[in-house]
């Protein structure tokens, strides 16, 4: 009788163990998993010269200024261009990027009124690895805010986040700012806007 009320006892434990050890198990399982936040992808996308060419594209002819892209260098006319990312002194002068937000990327396109750049100028930037997104537009809209301007201070700055790595600032008079935004808008899903605000 003794070994049997053992017997039943010695599985009796077992069959509780057993049970303790898959709660356990469970348990671990759903605090170890992480939630997957996939990163915005933009498809069409190698260079910001891309991001500006495909919200130029979707301009009717009667919303388009007369317009130029590029740098001192290698200007295109009617249409975005690549930026020198390199040449930090013709960074500043054409768009206000200065030291503190040149060092966080590796590529920038323009697209500026070709009469008068702070009727409008838009830059999409391309930041380097481990950039901080939200340093970036800080360090952008200090510099713009800050900068002597000698032919009139815009009226409006805009900062649109597109993904981790790819962003496009833009200044000037805010009915052409506002337009641009809604382009932004209309062409990446992904466009989440950080900085919208009067400057004049």
């Amino acid at each position: 009788m003794k070994k049997i009320l053992a017997l039943l006892l010695a599985m009796f434990m077992l069959a509780s163990l057993t049970a303790c050890g898959k709660k356990e198990t469970e348990k671990n399982d759903t605090t170890e998993t992480e939630p997957v936040v996939e990163e915005a992808v933009l498809e069409g996308v190698e260079a910001p010269v891309d991001i500006l060419n495909t919200v130029w594209g979707t301009y009717a002819d009667d919303e388009k200024f007369f317009a130029m892209g590029g740098d001192y260098d290698n200007i295109v006319d009617n249409a975005p261009g690549a930026v020198d990312v390199s040449n930090k002194e013709n960074l500043y002068s054409l768009l206000v990027c200065d030291e503190t937000a040149s060092a966080m990327i590796d590529g920038a396109a323009s697209l500026m009124h070709a009469m008068n750049a702070n009727t409008f100028t838009g830059a999409a930037y391309h930041l380097t690895d481990g950039a901080d997104m939200a340093a970036f537009s800080d360090a952008m809209k200090a510099a713009i805010e800050s900068n002597q301007w000698l032919c009139g201070f815009p009226e409006k700055l805009l900062v649109v986040k597109l993904s981790n790595d790819y962003a496009v600032v833009a200044y000037g008079a805010a009915d052409i700012i506002d337009n641009f935004g809604t382009k932004i808008a209309g062409s990446y899903e992904t466009a989440e806007t950080l900085v919208d605000q009067a400057l004049a």
